[in-house]
């Protein structure tokens, strides 16, 4: 995902790919991620995604707590614009509803943000600034 994107050199990939495992197995662990999976024949994962609970601090209308974030989303690129995609965000806000959460968010890659749009996300702005 993080090549195909373009974001990344392959020292950064690799600091990823070394501590991802033990970071999503802990927030499994914690029931802190939930992850979902697209199959196509003889069981090849084709697309998934997660979501994340993450802590997020109170501000005005919202108590603070944990918010559903959309996060990891991949589709293998034989399988693009098939419906995969749309499955798992479907997916997602499914489980988010039916766990009782209010709103669910997400980083878009610029791959994405079409299919995102699409399914009635509305776009918001954060800044970063590399230290």
């Amino acid at each position: 995902m993080f090549e195909e994107l373009r974001r990344s050199d392959s020292r950064a990939i690799k600091v990823h790919d070394e501590a991802f495992p033990r970071w999503v197995r802990r927030e499994m662990k914690a029931k802190r991620i939930v992850c979902f999976l697209v199959e196509a024949e003889k069981g090849e994962v084709v697309g998934g995604g997660s979501v994340w609970l993450r802590e997020v601090q109170p501000y005005p209308g919202f108590p603070g707590g944990k918010v559903p974030y959309l996060m990891s989303m991949y589709t293998k690129p034989a399988y693009r614009r098939k419906g995969v995609g749309s499955l798992v965000v479907e997916q997602a806000i499914s489980w988010s509803r039916h766990h009782g959460y209010s709103s669910i968010t997400l980083h878009g890659s610029r791959f994405g943000r079409p299919l995102y749009l699409k399914l009635g996300w509305k776009r918001s702005w954060e800044m970063e600034l590399d230290l």
